[in-house]
């Protein structure tokens, strides 16, 4: 049904009437869907931990244990990525005060047992669509965020310009190098290039001076690592929190003497590390 980018969809379903699971399966399949079939709200939380990246959610309402208004209340009050799962109930129930229910809990969508599955398959193209859309938007905007941000932070230390953009293609080089997958790696980019956000707050005189700082001087310039954390740690989103991550750890150092809390090892986060050593890379080269 739906074909953006040749994108393969995953969907899991949850019943626990297995011949049920079994339609929809095949009805899913024979549109190129990849999914995944649990028999209780139980597992379909299980399951969601382990594998968070599901696009979409087809959820019966009647099951033993837990019903499916439970089991999607608890997925809205989730982990970030999962909370934006779109949640279509599948129910032989269809008075009006059901489908309130499900979208009181955080249903998108309601279909009632049973169904044509053509009807299915344009409920389920149309969330779909619905999702990946904003997903991109959101992404956009988060992208042109960090691009102001790490122009903000160059333009203000002109001396390194083009650190910024260095340092986040180094950091993704090496996260990729050390195995982390290109999400993962794109949002270590993406992150570290907001890693010297905090010099913002540093007064000109004491960031663009040419002679060696002063004692007192070289402590006002280390507050920048401080700084960039408590500007970037107010943001809830999983980018800002792993920029924050960044900014207040890429000056730290393995033997302890870094700053500014004097980790040691481990105790630095690998994100921290990561870019620690493409700033002094780029710094050295």
């Amino acid at each position: 049904m739906i074909d953006i980018k040749n994108k393969i969809f995953h969907i899991l379903c949850v019943d626990d009437t297995a011949t049920n699971l079994q339609l929809v399966k095949n009805i899913l399949d024979k549109k190129g869907y990849k999914v995944s079939l649990v028999e209780s709200g139980a597992e379909a939380l299980a399951y969601l931990k382990k594998n968070p990246r599901i696009d979409l959610i087809l959820l019966d309402v009647m099951m033993p244990g837990m019903d499916g208004y439970e089991v999607c209340r608890i997925l809205k009050k989730g982990l970030a990525r999962i909370r934006k799962i779109p949640v279509i109930f599948l129910t032989a129930i269809s008075d009006i005060d059901g489908v309130s229910k499900g979208f009181e809990v955080g249903g998108v969508d309601y279909l009632s047992k049973p169904f044509r599955p053509v009807e299915l398959l344009v409920r389920i193209n149309t969330h779909l669509k619905l999702s990946f859309f904003e997903e991109q938007r959101l992404e956009r905007t988060e992208l042109e965020l960090v691009y102001m941000m790490s122009t903000l932070a160059d333009k203000h230390c002109e001396e390194t310009s083009g650190h910024v953009q260095r340092v986040a293609e180094y950091s993704a080089l090496i996260a990729r190098l050390l195995g982390y997958g290109h999400e993962q790696a794109e949002l270590i980019k993406r992150a570290s290039a907001m890693h010297d956000i905090g010099k913002v707050t540093t007064p000109d005189h004491i960031l663009h001076k040419p002679s060696k700082h002063t004692e007192s001087e070289s402590i006002i310039m280390k507050d920048h690592a401080q700084a960039g954390y408590e500007i970037l740690n107010k943001s809830k989103l999983p980018l800002m929190q792993v920029a924050a991550i960044i900014a207040h750890q890429h000056h730290e150092k393995w033997d302890g003497t870094g700053y500014p809390r004097a980790l040691k090892g481990k105790e630095i986060h690998i994100i921290g590390r990561i870019v620690a050593f493409a700033d002094v890379l780029d710094a050295l080269s």
